[in-house]
């Protein structure tokens, strides 16, 4: 049984090899499909970009009537609220200058509707012993809140090993998503939104803010599309030089 086939053009021989030619589709797919995940990547941080620049433009004063486009862009919001609880939440493994800390977090509710919300309000350095918990400090029973929206995520990776510590008053959660979001209503006993506010950094209560809104600019996500593409075109002509020889 034949593994190849064979024909001749002009002076030169082209012998195409089964295997060598289900691999070659096989890469192809692979390098095209990688260059097109990063091409619709790039495209989806351009559209939050967009979002954070329409939800920046004016800040709302009431939540009343707040719809789910005003959550996805980000929107700004100016509110009056109060804390619902003295319980403080701590949302492990974040970065800040490579050193190990927590976005704090606390609940408060929102005068005018009633709901209840977390408030993120910037990171805070772990220490050196993870067993030691930080001193922090609560906000105000009366909270002026300058921040802007930030849909917490359905789901994330980790959320199967997702344990929620409790510490008396001191909740630390490895990873928050709906999942991680229902099983703290259930310890604090609070109806809480599916979206937190992020804290300006002048606003009352706010600690280290630096807030990554993309980890990527869309910029990057084109180059790593164009060597995808490139490799798959680089490929091709390698592919091309080895099955064909001179007679």
């Amino acid at each position: 049984m034949k593994h190849a086939i064979e024909y001749s053009v002009g002076k030169y021989k082209i012998r195409i090899n089964f295997w060598f030619l289900i691999i070659f589709l096989l890469m192809q797919t692979l390098l095209n499909e990688l260059g097109f995940w990063q091409l619709n990547r790039g495209k989806e941080k351009r559209v939050r970009i967009e979002q954070l620049e329409l939800g920046g433009v004016v800040a709302v004063k009431s939540l009343v009537g707040l719809t789910n486009r005003q959550i996805e862009q980000f929107q700004r919001v100016d509110l009056l609220m109060k804390l619902s609880s003295e319980d403080i939440i701590l949302l492990d493994n974040k970065i800040n200058n490579k050193r190990p800390g927590y976005h704090v977090l606390n609940v408060a509710k929102d005068e005018q509707t009633g709901k209840n919300i977390l408030v993120n309000r910037g990171w805070l350095f772990a220490g050196n012993d993870r067993n030691q918990l930080p001193d922090i400090s609560l906000p105000a029973k009366k909270w002026k809140v300058n921040a802007r929206i930030y849909p917490i995520q359905q789901e994330s990776i980790s959320t199967a090993k997702a344990a929620i510590e409790k510490h008396g008053q001191v909740y630390r959660l490895p990873v928050l998503d709906h999942q991680v979001l229902a099983e703290l209503e259930k310890l604090t006993g609070l109806k809480l939104e599916k979206y937190l506010l992020r804290l300006d950094k002048d606003s009352q209560s706010a600690l280290a803010v630096n807030w990554m809104w993309t980890n990527m600019p869309p910029e990057k996500h084109l180059a790593y599309a164009f060597q995808w593409f490139a490799l798959a075109l680089a490929f091709l002509i390698v592919s091309v030089i080895v099955c064909i020889k001179k007679r």
